[in-house]
């Protein structure tokens, strides 16, 4: 199949890059689960979890307009339109930092982390968000090596600053989230100075490309959150049910996870651009391999789902300390969630390239609410696997609910008969 063919050298790039990336949590377990406590690396999973939440609101989602609006660079002020998105970032940033401060003494209570740190916390949201415009520059000009570069860059010196910082200066959990934090820094630095040398920055940007910006990135807030709240409640919920030690054990379990999300984000990344330009083709034999690609990713993601989640708990004894292998009947539900989280991700571009933003917002949104109480309920009576069984409930009903609203959105034979295909 061309289009495989097509895909198969930016996808082996982009997935060498993120196992490379997935591979520094992993080196850290071995070390980190023997040295830290499970209140410890629960705390750090609160940060981790804090990070994310903001970055829903860091920026107002903007950063996925300069991917799409790339492809229109002849017709716009393309620069310009990253500068533009770059000012909502501030704009939003300021905005962010001001909640955070007003509500300080509750989001302590309930993130279980010191004030100092949730504010560090708004500072990384930011840097994150502009590592993702680059990012997303690089996915779509088709530049794979520079993409895995930037990434690289950002993973190797969170691995070796966390090393320094916990083992070398004993600094516990708050070695861990200052090496994020460094980190996270140094490669925005390093994105901005790239955005600037590659000409794709320019300042100030304009009111009428931050509205387009908006215009497209508003309603991926509800998604975002909806998002977060599959992915990043449960630790909230395990952190204040059961305990800050229990959310540590369960970390190592979507830690060991994380390796097939990025995974299915690497694939994803170098598909995306594929499809993009082959949806606007309107070639129905085109769209028929599009969908037959899509199937052949369906069952890949499933296998792998599975079968890292019945070899996981086995390398839990090298993997992690003897505190942390209550993890192991956790895994398999998490590797499976994670294998519909990528099974979301190839149908969630038919939506994107429709434009359909809105109605994807309220699909994420009313799962991760779902899995609220789905959470609540099984994590109380289930405890830890419990909370992963919603995890991997809530991702399949995304990925149902997304696959039902992509197939709405931009109609495609996913019946494979492309005689019955019209658009």
């Amino acid at each position: 199949m061309s289009g495989a063919r097509t895909i198969l050298g930016p996808a082996l790039i982009y997935v060498v890059a993120n196992m490379l990336t997935a591979a520094i949590p992993l080196l850290l377990l071995p070390l980190f689960t023997r040295v830290l406590s499970p209140e410890d690396y629960g705390r750090i999973a609160m940060f981790g979890v804090v990070v994310q939440l903001l970055g829903a609101l860091a920026g107002l989602s903007v950063h996925g307009a300069i991917g799409v609006r790339f492809f229109d660079r002849e017709t716009i002020d393309f620069p310009r339109f990253v500068g533009s998105c770059l000012a909502v970032l501030a704009g939003s940033l300021l905005l962010v930092l001001a909640v955070v401060l007003i509500t300080l003494p509750l989001l302590e209570t309930f993130t279980k982390l010191p004030g100092p740190w949730l504010l560090i916390a708004v500072a990384v949201s930011g840097a994150n968000f502009v590592v993702q415009s680059q990012l997303a520059i690089f996915q779509s000009a088709g530049q794979p090596i520079r993409f895995g570069a930037l990434r690289l860059t950002q993973a190797t010196l969170d691995l070796g600053l966390s090393l320094v910082l916990v083992l070398s200066l004993g600094l516990a959990w708050q070695g861990r989230a200052a090496g994020v934090t460094l980190a996270a820094a140094a490669a925005a630095l390093l994105a901005l100075a790239m955005m600037r040398s590659g000409g794709w920055l320019r300042l100030p940007g304009t009111r009428d490309y931050a509205r387009q910006a908006l215009r497209f990135g508003l309603p991926l807030v509800p998604h975002a959150i909806g998002g977060l709240l599959i992915a990043s409640v449960d630790r909230f919920m395990i952190s204040n049910i059961l305990d800050v030690g229990s959310a540590g054990i369960y970390l190592v379990a979507i830690q060991i996870g994380l390796v097939l999300n990025l995974v299915t984000d690497a694939g994803n990344r170098a598909f995306a651009p594929w499809l993009m330009r082959s949806l606007k083709q309107n070639d129905p034999n085109l769209d028929l391999a599009v969908v037959r690609l899509t199937y052949l990713g369906f069952g890949m993601l499933l296998l792998l789902g599975v079968a890292m989640g019945l070899a996981a708990p086995a390398l839990l004894s090298v993997l992690v300390g003897e505190e942390f292998r209550s993890a192991g009947p956790v895994i398999i539900y998490v590797t499976i969630g994670q294998a519909f989280g990528g099974m979301y991700l190839l149908v969630t571009n038919y939506v994107f390239f429709a434009g359909k933003t809105g109605r994807l917002a309220a699909v994420s949104l009313t799962c991760g609410l779902l899995n609220v109480g789905l959470s609540y309920i099984l994590l109380t009576t289930r405890g830890l696997e419990g909370a992963a069984q919603a995890f991997m409930c809530a991702q399949l009903l995304q990925f149902l609910g997304t696959w039902w609203l992509a197939s709405r959105a931009h109609p495609m034979p996913w019946g494979l008969q492309p005689s019955a295909h019209a658009r």
